[in-house]
């Protein structure tokens, strides 16, 4: 799907098949800067075993953007972004019509409206690591070396795929399914975990006091299927950590 092109974080597998679909996986960078939003397509990663786990440390090269094409030509940018700004607020501001804004994002697809990530001058690196331990994932983020100029907002994603991950519940006892989950809403629980509907596969991840934490599902044919739990960070964070639980 459209993701295919981009580096992807840790991605969680049952009986040897990967379950990530269109999402980005756990514990992946992307950064918004005034003009562009920043992705990685190139990456170089390292592997060691520990006593009891293992440390993978992955480089994400911040060097590639979205941009639209239609019938094959790029699509103004500032006429598209204002559209799509529109068309967002008011997709997340109105679930119970989520079916219907679904069908119009399928629509694009007849229409030839395509996203195309492109190669640009990289802005800088992030550095992230995890350490894996039997069901717990340590995620700790290093933004030091990210160019800030124009920098708005740092974002770590944490995104598996919505057709086996479609339930959210969490420590205030909120319970949604599906669509009801939200395109990106903010989590005031400690706790929120995104598991399947039977509850034999789950990620848990905490609220902490130095980011915002999202909650998000989304499912469209032949664009969209993620469903995660990702963080909003300020622009000056150079160090960023948390945990991520595993059930299965």
């Amino acid at each position: 799907m459209e993701t295919a092109d981009l580096q992807k974080g840790l991605i969680m597998m049952l009986d040897g098949k990967e379950l990530v679909e269109e999402g980005l996986g756990f514990g992946v960078p992307v950064v918004k800067y005034l003009d562009k939003t920043y992705f990685s397509s190139k990456a170089k990663i390292s592997k060691q075993k520990t006593s009891s786990g293992y440390l993978i440390k992955k480089t994400y090269i911040m060097d590639t953007i979205s941009k639209k094409t239609w019938r094959g030509s790029y699509i103004d940018d500032n006429f598209y972004s204002t559209w799509h700004k529109r068309f967002a607020k008011m997709y997340l501001s109105h679930k119970e019509l989520s079916p219907i804004f679904n069908r119009l994002m399928e629509y694009r697809e007849l229409a030839r409206i395509k996203t195309e990530f492109v190669k640009v001058k990289p802005r800088g690196i992030v550095e992230i690591e995890y350490l894996i331990e039997s069901s717990l994932v340590e995620v700790t983020v290093d933004f030091s070396d990210l160019t800030l100029t124009g920098c708005e907002e740092l974002l770590v994603m944490n995104e598996q795929g919505s057709t086996v991950f479609d339930t959210y519940i969490d420590s205030n006892g909120l319970e949604l399914a599906g669509p009801k989950i939200g395109g990106w809403h903010p989590v005031t629980a400690k706790h929120s975990s995104i598991e399947n509907s039977d509850g034999l596969i789950a990620f848990q991840i905490d609220k902490t006091p130095s980011a915002t934490l999202f909650r998000g599902w989304e499912k469209t044919k032949k664009r969209f299927s993620w469903s995660g739990l990702s963080y909003s960070l300020s622009p000056f964070c150079k160090t960023f950590s948390y945990t991520i639980s595993i059930n299965s």
